[in-house]
Formats: C-alpha cells, structure tokens, sequence
C-alpha cells in the first residue's frame, strides 16, 4: 500500500505544478573499443602508406565514390553520379550539396581538385600517386562539378577514386595548417570526428552528428594497436575490446569452441610474400633467388604457420579477381630440394658473388605470422652457411629500410580486387612500394598497357604476362599466402562484418554498427 500512496501523491504534486521534472537517468555513451594488429604510420589520405591508416581514415573521410559495401563495384558518396565519356578519357563527377567538413566548412569541388592535387604532386611523395598517373589535368564547373581529364582510358580509375587514400580534404584548412600538421589532426567529411592520437596507445573519434548517411549510432570510437596477438586475443576475452583482428589459429579456435564471442571469416584480399632485391647483390642473382626457394621447405612451413588463416599462394593475383591463371603459376613453383640449393649457392660461392658465412637481415614488420616464417627462412639458411638474422620493425621504421633496398625482406599487401592494385604498385619501376626494385621495360610497358586498356581479357593478357615473367623466371618474390579474414567481436556488437582489405566500415549506405 505504501508503494500505492508514493505513486498517487506524485501524480497530485505533478497536476499541481509543485514538480515539473523528474530527471531520467542519462543515457549511457557507447563506446567501441577496436584492437589493431598495428599502428597507422599516418591519418593523411596523401601520405598513407598502408591498410592500418587506411582502416582508420575511412571512418575519418569519404571518397567520391564508395566501395565499402561492394569491393567491385563503386558506389555514389560524396559523388551523387557521374557520366564518362565514350572515349573513356573524360570523367564528370557531380558532388552532392549537403556535405560539410567536422570544421563546419562546406564540401565543394575546390576541395575535391585540392585533394586530387596533392596525391598527383611530387613534392608530397603519396604512396598513391602512382594510381593517378594517366590524369592529366582537373578543373572545376561551379561549386559541385568536377572534371578529371586522363591522357588515356584508365579502367581502375574509379577505385583509386574509391581508396581511403582518396579521402577529400578542406583546402583552406590544409593551406592553413600545412599537410604535416594536418596529418596528426585530420579533418573530413566522414561518420566520425578525430579527437586525439596517442602514439603506441590509442586513437580516439566521435560521433560526426551531422552525418549525411545516417547518425553513427556509436558514440565513440577507440582504436587500440595491438602488436602481439596472444594479447589480443586476452583483451578481448576479458572484454577490454570489442573487435579483434589477426588472431593466431589457435586462439580463434578456442575462442569459437568457447562460444562467447562472434567469430566471423571470410575469404581476404591480403598476401605476404618473400622479396629480393633486384639491383644488390647477391640477391640480384636469380640463383641466389631460387636456392632460397629450393633450401626452404615453405609448402610445410606455410601450412603449419598460417593453418585455419591462410592457403598457400603462388601468384600475386589472389583466386576470384581475374585473370586466372593459378595452375600455370603453381607448376612454376619450386619445390624443396637441399641438393639443388647447394649446387647454386656452391656456384655463387665459387664465381665470388656468394662469401661464405655472408651475413645480412631478412626485415619484416612485427606481424607474427611473417616473424614465423623469416625465422624458419633464416634457420634453414644456415644450414649452408649463411647468417640470417631477422629484423622485425614498426612500420615507421620499416619503411624507409625498404624503400632504400633493405636487400631481402618478408611483406604482405591487400588491395581491391583489380589486378592493377595487385601489380602496378608492387613491380612498376617508378613504384614507390617497388621494394625490391624490380626494373625491366617490358614488364613497365606490360603494366601500362593493363591500365590503358577497357577489354579485361586483353588487361589480363597483360597481367599473366607480368606475373609469369617476374614471379615465374626471375624469382623476384616467393608468394607465400593469401590470408583468410577473421574477426573476432562481443556478442554486445551489432551490424559488423568483416572486409577482405581488414577495414572497419561502421556507418555505410546499409549499415551503421552499433554497441547494445
């Protein structure tokens, strides 16, 4: 009875005015934590380098168009369409007209021409600039239209456009601070707004209100770099996230048995593989090359590094992106054979190219499964008297060995499923991600030839022609895996689904993640 009273009392205090608001409890932010396997080098569209930054800017800016809900086909964003021309060298691009940046700038054509600009200028050294070779020249119509003229059809010009390396930025807030400044605090158009980045500890967004997809139903967005995937896989076992990304096999079996978790795969667009330098010696010398390959027994390795998240590789072009041409490539492969490895590694030897003992570093980054396998690399190695030793290093140190011809080193890639993303970047002379330096005309003007083209049977003639020569006689790389996807979440998660490129796609045209 005396809950009764309690009851009708307030009721009468209410209808007299004496209480006008009783306040509600407020409601709780939600907060998505995401571990990383490692941290962006940068968060500025024109110098990222890598997926992790891209993972992260794309939930910082948006493209003109989308490719987060279909990786074949783009779709409009900050583009509401746009028309090209019968001879495929002019594209026209209509920007919708409700766009503005977190600084409360509006989105219009100038910023899109800035942005563009900035990845095709040479004194900024994108690692993007490459896919914007063949434009030849931007302009402006009004505020919302935009015109990229191309020296020659480009068939994958829509998914440079799609990258998050394509992110569009404010061009007066970007001349204002500068392009180094901008990057430690970087300003889009997209779902979320960065707040702060603290190195080797987390990088902190917030809800974009004013989104013009949707509201994030996510308040906060937390990434944390995770180097080490036994800890990883702790964190998100107590609950000290809410996403995780490569697991060791082991782990992603126990935690599915388990059943606490949500434990999702999918086929990836990801591969690491074994790179030689093509100007040092001796890893100039295909013999050198292809003692390697036969000194290393990688089919058994492989399966047992990458078991349950990854299949074995043998071309840079993964299965299901054309042109196809995975037998051809597997009968090209080189199988173990300690007496074949000994008799070329004896032939450098005797003709002075090879020193006994030779020592020198196999670099890689500090993901494990690569660790793995340039440890059993550098272990068998010395089988025949030469000193391995294994470099495993952060991006931003990493990165610069590379580009410098670190020699030999072991590293991975994941793109969009076109066969230029797969190609250009990696064995193109003028690449900056050209580690190996690789440097044949033929394979140049191969690689050309793919962009220029429309057919994608004649773009795939060309494609086969790149992989049979680089990977199937020069021996230039060792392919080793195609990685498998797998992410790991809380059951409090809803909407997630994994991409092959390992993004986080939170607020898409279709979905928008949230945290129960």
């Amino acid at each position: 009875m005396k809950n009764v009273f309690i009851v009708a009392g307030l009721a009468i205090f209410l209808s007299m005015g004496i209480i006008h608001h009783i306040p509600c409890a407020e409601a709780k932010e939600k907060v998505l934590r995401i571990g990383m396997a490692k941290e962006p080098a940068k968060l500025n569209p024109v110098f990222i380098p890598g997926i992790y930054g891209e993972a992260v800017a794309g939930n910082i800016f948006d493209t003109l168009v989308s490719y987060k809900e279909n990786a074949s086909m783009p779709t409009p964003l900050l583009a509401s369409k746009w028309e090209i021309s019968e001879d495929g060298k002019e594209y026209t691009f209509h920007l919708r007209e409700d766009v503005k940046f977190h600084n409360n700038e509006k989105l219009t054509a100038k910023d899109v021409k800035f942005t563009l600009e900035a990845i095709m200028d040479t004194a900024n050294a994108s690692p993007s600039k490459e896919f914007f070779e063949p434009v030849e020249r931007i302009e402006t119509d009004g505020d919302f239209i935009i015109k990229l003229h191309l020296k020659n059809p480009y068939a994958p010009l829509m998914l440079a456009l799609g990258s998050h390396t394509a992110g569009i930025m404010p061009a007066d807030h970007v001349k204002q601070v500068g392009m180094d400044a901008f990057d430690s605090h970087p300003v889009g158009t997209g779902p979320f707004i960065f707040v702060e980045w603290l190195p080797d500890e987390r990088i902190v967004l917030k809800k974009n209100p004013g989104y013009f997809l949707a509201e994030p139903a996510i308040d906060k967005v937390i990434f944390r770099p995770i180097p080490k995937p036994e800890v990883m896989a702790a964190e998100i076992e107590s609950g000290g996230i809410d996403i995780a990304q490569n697991l060791l096999p082991q782990d992603i079996s126990r935690l599915e048995k388990e059943g606490n978790l949500n434990v999702m795969t999918i086929a990836g667009l990801g591969n690491s593989y074994l790179g030689f330098s093509y100007k040092k010696a001796p890893f100039s010398d295909p013999r050198f090359r292809k003692a390697v390959y036969h000194a290393v027994p990688f089919d058994a390795a492989i399966k047992g590094i990458w078991k349950g998240v990854g299949e074995r590789s043998y071309s840079w072009i993964p299965d299901g992106v054309f042109p196809f041409d995975t037998e051809y490539m597997k009968s090209r492969a080189l199988p173990h054979d300690k007496e074949k490895a000994e008799e070329y590694f004896n032939e450098l030897k005797k003709e002075g190219i090879l020193q006994d003992g030779f020592e020198f570093s196999i670099y890689t980054s500090q993901n494990p499964h690569r660790v793995k396998i340039a440890t059993v690399v550098a272990t068998e190695l010395r089988k025949y008297g030469l000193k391995a030793k294994v470099e495993s290093l952060e991006w931003g140190t990493l990165f610069p060995i590379l580009k410098n011809d670190s020699g030999c080193y072991i590293m991975g890639w994941g793109s969009v499923p076109d066969p230029d993303r797969w190609t250009y970047k990696i064995f193109h002379s003028g690449s900056t991600m050209n580690f190996s330096k690789y440097e044949l005309p033929e394979i140049d003007e191969a690689l050309d030839l793919g962009r220029s083209l429309v057919s994608s049977k004649q773009r795939g003639e060309q494609y086969i022609k790149v992989m049979r020569k680089a990977l199937g006689e020069d021996y230039i790389h060792i392919p080793l895996v195609f990685k498998s996807v797998t992410v790991v979440t809380g059951k409090n998660i809803e909407g997630f689904t994994p991409s092959p490129q390992d993004y986080f796609h939170l607020v898409t045209e279709k979905r928008n993640v949230t945290v129960n």
